[in-house]
């Protein structure tokens, strides 16, 4: 009877400590991403989230960073193939993640920041179709999470850097960017794991705005 009453209680702390160890393998990940100073670096970075990502298919987290990770090697590789191809990758990580959880802010802010990244590839050829998912993206993210500063932030630099024939420009910029960078100041972080990046970014851009 003892035994049968152990196991449900070695299985729970088995659990924990499997989930905890996957908190540690990202936050460690994490800190190398934000050293990476190459695309060899962040793409060896970039390979182990998306190992953990494949290893813990019911956390959004992974998955999240996973995306996250390639876009940011998307925007230090040179060839329109490779970014593209990167791009693809990082896609389909956020998908995954978007089923898990829907509504969840973060992943739509990272929705608007891979059509940024899809955009920048070839802006001319690209603006028409790639501009108005970024907007429709990020708008959603502040729908479900009007404090998210990081939706403010990358809306804002998308006006930044369209023409101001076309509604863009630091007079349209320069607002939204207010905002993001006092919702940065003002936003706190639900644990260790939670999205803490673009405030530097923000307030770099608010400046070029002056």
């Amino acid at each position: 009877m003892k035994k049968l009453l152990l196991l449900p209680v070695f299985f729970i702390t088995f659990l924990v400590q499997a989930q905890g160890n996957y908190q540690v393998a990202l936050g460690e990940a994490l800190t190398e991403l934000k050293a990476s100073q190459t695309p060899e670096e962040t793409q060896a970075v970039a390979n182990k989230i998306s190992r953990i990502a494949t290893a813990e298919p019911k956390a959004w987290l992974p998955s999240y960073y996973a995306t996250y990770a390639h876009i940011v090697l998307s925007f230090q590789l040179k060839e329109e193939p490779q970014k593209d191809a990167v791009l693809d990758q990082a896609q389909t990580y956020l998908d995954k993640a978007l089923v898990l959880e829907p509504k969840e802010s973060e992943l739509h802010v990272l929705q608007g920041y891979l059509h940024q990244a899809r955009l920048s590839v070839s802006p001319m050829s690209r603006g028409m179709k790639y501009s108005g998912l970024t907007v429709a993206a990020l708008e959603k993210a502040k729908a479900l999470n009007p404090e998210n500063p990081r939706a403010y932030f990358l809306l804002g630099q998308h006006y930044l850097h369209m023409p101001k024939m076309v509604g863009g420009g630091k007079d349209v910029a320069k607002p939204i960017l207010t905002t993001a960078v006092e919702k940065f100041s003002a936003y706190q972080l639900a644990n260790s794991l939670s999205p803490s990046w673009g405030m530097n970014s923000a307030k770099s851009l608010l400046a070029k705005c002056e």
